[in-house]
């Protein structure tokens, strides 16, 4: 590391560290290990998210073969029946998928890389804290492996409800309370890094109303975390006391309540739902108004709808227990609070949609992902107002149609998002363009194959009375037919996201992009090197001018330097 003598105000000289003009992915193994850059370490999140997306979904697709056909398929291991294999791998893909993907995707991955190039600032505000987060959620993502030996297989879902989770037959739990522990730390790091970074490192003249909407739902995303994060880890907590100190919050004989550890888990476990999908509608609004080469329409309503969905998200965890025996007026007033969601969520869609009107519509990669996110969304919303009316709720609870319906929302709407934002960012990211005929296929394979997997599911639950979370089912044809269908559109989906795994892979060694290859006005296009240089900026400070806007189409805006 070089240093040179620099005079700043006042007269006073100081050293200042010169960092080596080498792109990120030039790192030494050395600066990985150490770093506090923001794109180093949102790198790091995003490939240990990815690795992790891929074990959950090997896990998804054992669970398809368990439920091909009734009976046990899996075999006993080490003492371990195949209906405790079954529950660890349940157990399993679900942790995985919602922490390690549909969180961590975006507020450590894309947040990370993403949020201080689009508001002009050179890192977060505390670097070596957003590392320290890095390292907790390594730390929690260890242990999750060491979960594959069959001593250690946590057994109680990924809710780890009592009584049963303070059984010795459910597993680890001081496995899955530490587990827990080190992801609220890990996420209460990067949301009190985002928000501030957000709140204090904006380039001059960038205003809250020229953020782009990405931007938005991360400050959104961020602030659900710090506000249901403690209620995660005190319902934990209360767990880990329960079993090892002889304590009694959960048990009713001793004037516990297990219901208190279902009101302290969805108070985070739903608000938490909008943690993975406000990201998403953020990248569903880059790239619409980029592919369709028109502003977002509405942009101040869409602004609020990002905050409103996360204030109301806070006042609705009560729909889960609809069935926990809670009081009628409860039922009530939280199946209001739960269908008045989809005011916000309705003005966003009406947006995309007037946005795409007469738009000069680029049907690339990164489009088609984002078009097929909201229609996975749209899907998914519509079959969750049933969820929300208790009168059909009490009937539906606990049956394949939620596994359904929420795979639409939280499992394809959310990973369509990703999967457009990786298109949509690959080139500035890595410097090279993927191959457009991998990503098309891949995503007309995912399409079809999610919406035979997840529409028969919720068939299966709603007409065939189907439970969900049961390793064996009796012989009956139909239910044999339809679970085998199930299997099929598995197999095709799974397919579908291989083939954008070995497209993102091959093309490290593909063309060299251009600067800006969707000619975008956003910060991250116009004032920056592709691949990122490691200053982030050509030149800095950076001041945007009075009439610059991220989504403005319609003028050729230059930033002043």
């Amino acid at each position: 590391m070089a240093w040179s003598n620099n005079t700043i105000k006042g007269g006073v000289t100081m050293a200042v560290a010169h960092t080596p003009s080498v792109p990120w992915f030039g790192a030494t193994l050395k600066e990985w290990l150490f770093t506090t850059d923001h794109k180093k370490v949102g790198m790091l999140y995003l490939v240990t998210s990815l690795l992790y997306f891929i074990v959950a979904g090997i896990f998804g697709l054992i669970i398809r073969y368990e439920q091909s056909a009734p009976g046990i398929q899996l075999p006993s291991l080490f003492g371990q029946t195949g209906a405790d294999l079954y529950n660890y791998i349940l157990t399993g893909h679900g942790a995985v998928i919602l922490l390690w993907w549909a969180v961590n995707v975006w507020v450590g991955g894309f947040a990370n890389i993403l949020v201080p190039l689009m508001i002009g600032a050179k890192d977060v505000a505390f670097p070596r804290l957003n590392a320290f987060g890095y390292w907790s959620f390594f730390g929690a993502s260890v242990l999750v492996l060491l979960t594959l030996l069959p001593n250690n297989w946590i057994k109680m879902l990924w809710t780890g409800y009592p009584p049963y989770s303070l059984n010795e037959n459910a597993g680890s739990t001081i496995l899955y309370v530490t587990i827990v522990l080190l992801y609220g730390i890990s996420s209460t790091a990067g949301s009190v890094n985002m928000v501030t970074t957000i709140v204090s490192l904006r380039a001059k003249g960038l205003g809250w109303t020229k953020l782009n909407l990405f931007v938005h739902s991360i400050m959104a995303a961020s602030l659900i975390n710090l506000f249901g994060v403690p209620a995660l880890m005190g319902a934990v907590l209360l767990l880990f006391t329960d079993k090892y100190l002889g304590t009694n919050f959960y048990n009713p004989m001793l004037g516990g309540d297990p219901l208190l550890y279902q009101n302290l888990l969805w108070f985070y476990s739903h608000p938490v739902v909008y943690i993975m999908i406000l990201p998403a509608f953020g990248v569903f609004s880059e790239v619409i108004s980029t592919m369709s080469r028109k502003p977002i329409f509405g942009y101040i309503s869409m602004m609020l709808a990002i905050y409103a969905i996360a204030v109301v998200g806070f006042f609705t965890w009560i729909h889960h227990m609809f069935v926990s025996g809670v009081p009628d007026w409860i039922r009530v007033l939280f199946s209001y609070t739960t269908l008045f969601v989809a005011v916000p969520t309705g003005i966003k869609i009406f947006n995309w949609v007037a946005t795409l009107h007469r738009g000069a519509i680029r049907y690339n990669t990164p489009m088609l992902f984002t078009l097929g996110g909201i229609l996975m969304f749209l899907i998914g919303g519509l079959t969750g107002i049933p969820n929300a009316m208790v009168s059909i709720d009490l009937g539906i609870s606990d049956s394949l149609f939620v596994v359904g319906h929420f795979h639409y929302v939280l499992g394809m709407a959310l990973t369509f998002g990703a999967f457009s934002g990786m298109y949509y960012w690959y080139p500035k990211i890595i410097g090279r363009m993927y191959s457009e005929t991998l990503g098309k296929l891949s995503f007309w394979l995912m399409l079809i194959g999610a919406n035979i997997f997840y529409f028969f599911q919720m068939y299966m639950g709603m007409a065939e009375g189907m439970p969900r979370r049961y390793p064996d089912y009796p012989p009956i044809p139909e239910w044999i037919t339809l679970m085998q269908i199930q299997t099929v559109g598995a197999v095709i989906l799974s397919v579908g996201i291989l083939l954008s795994l070995i497209n993102w892979i091959k093309s490290l060694r593909g063309p060299k992009a251009e600067d800006n290859p969707w000619k975008s006005p956003s910060l991250e296009w116009t004032m920056t090197d592709t691949p990122v240089g490691p200053h982030n900026f050509k030149k800095y400070p950076i001041e945007v001018p009075e009439d610059w806007h991220p989504y403005a189409y319609y003028k050729g805006y230059h930033v002043h330097v």
